[in-house]
Parts: structure tokens; sequence; C-alpha cells
């Protein structure tokens, strides 16, 4: 694809992502463009001796030392299949105590929105009536009134005052009770319609799934800790090791 003197750049070595735009071509020649300048460059940095540089071989030095140290780490701490079960996850969950407790109100709201007030309001009716609400947008896709006002629904969505657009739903969604419905909130969109899932205040604990990613996350990083700590002392068996601490503090940064 291009040469500079005796470096050649194949087309193996290129980078093309799949594009749907027609910008790949133009895409890859700026890849050449930018390997021929790189090569310019680098081939001129050698001509002026700076691979010699004391302080460049100990840049290089410490940057392959870092990669292949990642190399290993991705091996030996990333690589195993990790198989996180439900007693795991609820055992962090109950065991957490204060860490795991709510900073902000969350609700656990569901919400359908419609273009049209009736269709709201019809929609309403079919919930308040006891039909359970994937039942009830089951009905909302089939019915010849509401399938053509429905714009969006979202089912058992977990929120924050933050995260739960537009404004008024949120101010609703806070002070119904759980699985209770909502009337027609007006907005700019439309109207919504919003179930109550549940709600959990400040302080209190949440639910499971709320932090079930979180729980896992956890887990994940304290097996590989465990991992990490297992890999240092099979390798410290294997080799001779000096350290020469300095007397001040020196107990501390042991610890440490």
């Amino acid at each position: 694809m291009a040469r500079v003197d005796q470096a050649f750049l194949s087309e193996d070595e290129l980078v093309t992502p799949g594009d749907t735009l027609g910008k790949a071509p133009q895409y890859r020649n700026e890849q050449i463009i930018e390997w021929v300048n790189d090569e310019l460059l680098y081939q001129e940095a050698l001509r002026q001796g700076l691979g010699n540089s004391s302080e460049v071989r100990r840049q290089m030095e410490a940057t392959t030392k870092k990669l292949l140290i990642g190399s290993l780490l991705e091996n030996e701490l990333y690589d195993a299949e990790e198989n996180i079960t439900e007693d795991e996850i609820v055992a962090l969950y109950n065991g957490g105590g204060e860490v795991f407790r709510l900073r902000e109100d969350v609700v656990n709201a569901s919400y359908a929105l419609f273009d049209d007030r009736d269709a709201a309001n019809a929609f309403r009716g079919v919930l308040v009536q006891g039909t359970p609400w994937h039942a009830a947008i089951a009905h909302a896709h089939t019915d010849s009134l509401l399938k053509l006002h429905l714009m969006q629904f979202l089912t058992r969505q977990y929120f924050t005052q933050s995260t739960l657009y537009p404004p008024e739903l949120w101010k609703v969604a806070r002070n119904l009770g759980k699985d209770e419905v909502s009337f027609a909130i007006k907005a700019d969109k439309g109207y919504y319609i919003l179930i109550s899932n549940g709600l959990r205040k400040q302080g209190e604990m949440p639910d499971l799934d709320y932090i079930r990613d979180e729980l896992r996350g956890r887990i994940l990083i304290e097996r590989r800790r465990e991992r990490y700590e297992k890999l240092l002392a099979r390798l410290r068996m294997k080799h001779s090791i000096e350290v020469h601490l300095s007397t001040e503090d020196s107990t501390d940064k042991a610890n440490e």
C-alpha cells in the first residue's frame, strides 16, 4: 500500500472499520498518509541517532515492560471464564450493609406515551381494570384505536429524578403507591400513563435488581484481586528477591 525506502505498509496492516456511509476509502487513505508521515519522522529520528539516547531506551524498555505485564495480567486475571452464581450475588447484597444504601430516591416504573388524550385514558382504563402491564401493552398493539396513538413504552425501568424525563413524570412517580396507575400526564410529547412498581427512598436498601450489575462487578474485582495476589505469591516462590528499604517508615512502606 505504501513504501518509504525499505519500509513497507501491507494491506493487512490497515484497519478498515465497517462503513455504511461511504467513508471507508477516505479513512483508508488517511491511514496510508499517516503511516508515510510517521515513517519519514521515524527514519529521520534514527538518522539523527536519537534511538541511541539512554532516555529513549529507558522509555522504550518501560513501555515494553508495561505492555508485557498487561498481556500477562490479561491472560492470568481476565481470560478465565467467570461464572457468578445467584447465591454469591445475594450473599454480597445481604452482607453489604451501609455500602449499598441509596444516596437518592429510586422508583421502578413503567409508562406508555400516547399522542392523544382519549387513547391514553382508554389505556389507563385497561390497567385500572386489573390487567397486567404486559397484557395491557399487548392489547394496545392490537386495539384499532390505541395502536395508532401509542408512541413509546418502557417496562419496569429504574429511575432517579435526573433520569426520568420529562420532569412531570418524576413528580407523579414518587407520589404513587405501589401498583397505582396515574392519570394521563400531559407533557410536550403527548400524554403519559405511568404505573409505579415501587419506590425506594434515600438511605434505604435498593432492590437487588437495581444494583445487580454493581454486585457482579464487585465480585469480579475481588476474584481478580485474589488471583493477582496468588500470582505474585507463586512468582515470589520462583525467584530470589532482595529489597533494601530506607530505615525511615520502612515498616509502613512494606505494609503498603
